[in-house]
């Protein structure tokens, strides 16, 4: 049975609706929703979560942001974590220019949320281009997929943006080769950033498979959830 965790702006029926896993258990991550954001970082939230998997081990699958908090599980306590998958989603940013930028930009958005509400930063973030999908969604998927992005608590999600933000996160990639459980890394073809970060996690994880979904950008589990289903499916299968 998996631990699923969402994605930034997501909840936990995201993965239910679009890519339902077997016996999965769907989290829904702090400062979602209309939970507030108590953990004050990444490795507190890692800790609790951890405490959710069996003693001898469980499953963990992160997308996005839910993948960067699977990450820091998987480091931190080892002993729970028996297998990993991670799509879309990357060790964070390295210290320097990028990683600043990146902060900046997290508070930024954070205090859209705080001061100018849910409306504005939607838009903002709706216009990202990493989140472009490689074929334009359907109208219908786009509403449903805005109303649940409008569901929100904007505080909470500026809570939870400056705790658990790619900028805020401690840089992983000297950590990469200390993850010795199997790991399935999950990238769409059409996400030239993830596919390239993903590609160089793999080589410097022991035990990483690198699989890309075609026709896909960022969101695998929306653009393409039957070859990504199939493909957790069955790698977990094994």
């Amino acid at each position: 049975m998996p631990l699923v965790l969402h994605g930034f702006t997501e909840d936990d029926t995201a993965w239910a609706e679009t890519c339902p896993l077997p016996g999965a258990d769907y989290a829904l991550l702090p400062g979602h929703g209309w939970q507030p954001c108590r953990q004050p970082g990444i490795r507190e939230l890692a800790a609790d979560l951890a405490t959710a998997l069996p003693v001898g081990g469980g499953d963990v699958v992160g997308y996005s942001m839910g993948g960067r908090i699977a990450l820091r599980m998987a480091l931190d306590h080892p002993e729970r974590v028996r297998r990993l998958v991670l799509v879309s989603s990357g060790p964070g940013w390295r210290a320097g220019d990028e990683r600043t930028r990146r902060t900046r930009l997290d508070e930024a958005l954070a205090q859209i949320l705080e001061e100018d509400g849910l409306g504005p930063f939607v838009a903002w973030w709706e216009s990202n281009p990493v989140l472009k999908p490689a074929r334009p969604f359907t109208a219908g998927m786009t509403a449903r997929l805005r109303a649940r992005r409008l569901s929100h608590d904007p505080c909470g999600l500026a809570q939870a943006l400056r705790a658990y933000g790619s900028g805020t996160m401690e840089g992983l990639w000297d950590r990469l080769p200390d993850i010795r459980v199997p790991t399935l890394l999950i990238a769409g073809e059409a996400d030239a950033r993830y596919r390239a970060v993903m590609g160089e996690m793999a080589e410097r994880m022991p035990k990483a498979t690198l699989t890309v979904i075609p026709a896909a950008g960022h969101a695998i589990h929306r653009e393409q959830p039957g070859p990504l289903g199939e493909a957790i499916r069955g790698w977990l299968a094994a």
